[in-house]
């Protein structure tokens, strides 16, 4: 099978905008969390979330208006990942060969909360022209297929948080099987009321900030953004001499079958998802660096992490780096393990870890490594990054310095 490696990368998150921004906010700890901003929370009991601060979108679409409110976080990453790969005019390439696959959790249903059935007695019930261009999700990828001129596969990913890892990992398959010679691959998610409401109602949402791993931790925040990468084979990257950030080795997948929205207790699904993309990549639990963690900071999920780890890295467990981003950015639901993905292959190439902050309580049950407070510097040359959605819906990919 051909090797596979990352050729660009495109960030939109809560604590900065493009790759450069983003990481060194990363980096430095700086945390995106703010009052809530997109719709009124006041009949809530909680109030903050980590939305994009300061944003405007270079576009090319006609509607500059209806840009700006659709599919705009992946848009913007998705440019500047072309961009760095050097593949934003593929002019003269088979666009056949150019496949695309985004990760969300719902599409994107702002549109449908604020516009549809305002006014019953209106023949179009709401039905405008903002709607129409989100309906169905498959809309994100038909979108950046008709601005970029890919023409070949293309797929939503709906399947809770993990949709990003899923889009990556069918991705690989592709270009594994010769089917195509370049993927667009991640994820993007805005914060709709609706899911805002659904974590809510779940008790899930910490009041005030994300604490993955401590012992005070009282659950997520909710975030929106985007990541995108280039994926393409080795051989075609070398032909172009282009600049490679990272090879993708492979992806392992599991279910709990277990429960709706709690992990196995002992980390079963986690477990198998780890082991089996450390299969796929033929590579040991000892060569990895870096674990990038699905931390959410809530109590099931970072002590199930946690188990699954010290299972899977056995004595190895207590030496390696994890740490958690969404501290930071919070859980950005479909796009977290895509823009996680970006995250761990520019640790690669820059040789460093951001931190997991708010970290100031060590809990028993969680007692790893998780680069605490401060970003480190650190050789990095191979990550793992989990995501562990709600389903039990389990993916781990791997990355490697080539």
């Amino acid at each position: 099978m051909p090797r596979v490696v990352v050729t660009g990368l495109g960030l939109v998150i809560a604590n900065g905008i493009g790759v450069t921004n983003a990481w060194n906010a990363l980096m430095n700890g700086n945390d995106g969390t703010a009052e809530l901003k997109s719709f009124d929370s006041s009949l809530y009991k909680v109030h903050r979330a980590c939305e994009v601060k300061n944003f405007k979108i270079d576009t090319v679409f006609e509607n500059e208006t209806t840009a700006n409110t659709i599919h705009k976080y992946t848009y913007t990453a998705a440019k500047e990942a072309l961009k760095d790969s050097g593949l934003n005019d593929i002019a003269g390439s088979n666009r056949e060969r150019f496949g695309i696959a985004i990760g969300t959790l719902a599409g994107e249903l702002p549109p449908f909360e604020y516009l549809l059935r305002n006014t019953p007695e209106d023949k179009a019930n709401g039905f405008d022209m903002g709607v129409a261009l989100t309906y169905p999700p498959s809309s994100i990828t038909t979108q950046l297929s008709e601005d970029f001129g890919f023409e070949g596969p293309n797929m939503v990913s709906l399947n809770a948080c993990s949709s990003g890892n899923h889009a990556i990992a069918w991705a690989l398959d592709l270009l594994h099987e010769g089917k195509v010679d370049v993927m667009l691959v991640g994820g993007g998610e805005l914060i709709p009321q609706t899911e805002f409401t659904h974590f809510h109602n779940l008790k899930a949402l910490a009041p005030e900030r994300c604490q993955p791993f401590d012992k005070e931790r009282k659950g997520l925040v909710i975030g929106e953004g985007a990541g995108i990468m280039v994926l393409e084979t080795l051989e075609s990257a070398s032909k172009r001499d282009a600049e490679i950030y990272a090879e993708l080795k492979g992806y392992g997948m599991s279910c709990d079958g277990h429960h709706m929205t709690a992990p196995h207790p002992e980390g079963a699904g986690a477990i198998v998802a780890m082991s089996n993309a450390l299969s796929m990549a033929n590579m040991s639990y000892k060569d990895v660096d870096y674990i990038n963690a699905h931390g959410t900071g809530t109590p099931l999920n970072d002590r199930m992490e946690t188990l699954a780890i010290k299972s899977v890295f056995k004595e190895r467990a207590n030496e390696i780096p994890v740490s958690s981003i969404k501290s930071m950015i919070g859980h950005t639901m479909g796009a977290a393990s895509a823009i996680e993905s970006v995250v761990s292959c520019l640790a690669i190439k820059n040789n460093a870890i951001p931190p997991t902050i708010h970290y100031e309580t060590p809990d028993p049950e969680c007692d790893l490594d998780y680069v605490p407070n401060e970003g480190r510097e650190t050789e990095v040359n191979c990550v793992i990054n989990n995501s562990f959605a709600f389903g039990g819906n389990n993916v781990t990919n791997i990355f490697s310095r080539v």
